[in-house]
């Protein structure tokens, strides 16, 4: 029997409230999956479409500020309006020698004043004079001045002796200034001496370092073994057995989804890894055994990386982390 207009009209008004409803299932179901992963999902995944993707807005300007943390606020004019971004983590995909820190130009929005720009002899005669009182303003200044290789004998030792007495703070604007003290370190001290970072990962002392530390102390270690690739296997075992630590501390999923730890444990794995350690292969198969998929895609995407600069300057450590790839995945 031929179906009448009205009959018609509400079987189609029935069948897309349906798909409306149907729609909506899916997005809450999305998002309650996104809320247990962490709200986060990897660019892999979202251009190869595994998850809805948002809604684009254009910006038709904006200005943004790198802080000293190393993140950005950013003021932007959208076509939706003014957006406004807080805290915002960049995504660096060039490799900087850490060993050569420049000026003022890492904090591009910074004015003179704000920094008090004075030379590096002036700085480090400060630093000595002030010790471990040393004013958070200072240490800023001394981690944006390069030092001539030199004066590292006289800074390494100062700079130590802050870190050490500031470590254990409960001053958030001293724990940032100790972040800065720790970046410029690693980033100054010999390669051969970066065995004695273990002493801040220590289980062993009166209290654990702060995680916004234990980031800095792990991407700085990662970043310079990124551009200086040991020659030879195992070279600091101590600083690696620390790391393999905060790896197995954090790695549980009930932990990596707290603040700050799933950053900290990609930092530490990538950084076992880059040192050529004798735990490579132990590290990266925990990320590769983690429930949480975006995590084991994040450090394999780092370390393919990792892979294609080492072929540039070290082919034979690149030919090492080939096969070390291919040992995980054989294992898993």
């Amino acid at each position: 029997m031929p179906q009448s207009s009205g009959t018609k009209q509400s079987i189609d008004a029935i069948t897309r409230a349906f798909e409306e409803a149907v729609a909506r299932k899916f997005d809450e179901l999305l998002a309650t999956s996104l809320k247990q992963q962490g709200f986060t999902a990897t660019l892999k995944s979202l251009k190869k479409g595994k998850l809805a993707v948002g809604e684009m807005m254009s910006v038709r300007g904006g200005v943004a500020e790198k802080k000293t943390s190393g993140l950005y606020d950013a003021a932007l004019d959208t076509d939706e309006g003014p957006l406004f971004l807080e805290d915002a983590k960049p995504r660096v995909n060039k490799s900087t020698d850490p060993q050569w820190i420049q000026s003022s130009e890492s904090y591009p929005f910074a004015t003179n004043a704000e920094l008090d720009i004075v030379s590096a002899d002036n700085l480090l005669q400060q630093l000595a004079a002030a010790g471990e009182i040393a004013t958070s303003q200072l240490i800023y200044q001394v981690e944006v001045t390069r030092f001539e290789r030199a004066q590292h004998d006289v800074l390494l030792p100062l700079l130590w002796r802050y870190i050490l007495a500031h470590r254990d703070s409960n001053n958030r604007g001293e724990l940032a200034a100790a972040g800065a003290a720790i970046r410029k370190y690693i980033a100054v001290v010999p390669m051969n001496r970066m065995g004695e970072l273990a002493v801040l990962l220590e289980s062993g002392h009166k209290s654990t370092l702060p995680i916004d530390l234990e980031i800095e102390v792990a991407k700085m270690v990662y970043r310079n073994f990124e551009v200086s690739p040991p020659c030879t296997l195992d070279t600091e075992p101590e600083l690696a057995g620390r790391l393999w630590e905060m790896v197995q501390a954090y790695i549980n999923p009930r932990v990596l989804l707290r603040d700050k730890h799933s950053a900290v444990t990609s930092f530490a794995i990538e950084a076992i890894v880059a040192m050529r350690s004798s735990l490579a292969a132990q590290a990266w198969q925990a990320a590769s055994d983690c429930p949480y998929r975006w995590f084991a895609e994040l450090v394999s995407d780092n370390l393919d990386n990792l892979h294609e600069k080492w072929r540039q300057s070290n082919p034979e450590a690149a030919d090492w982390l080939g096969k070390l790839r291919s040992q995980v995945a054989v294992d898993a």
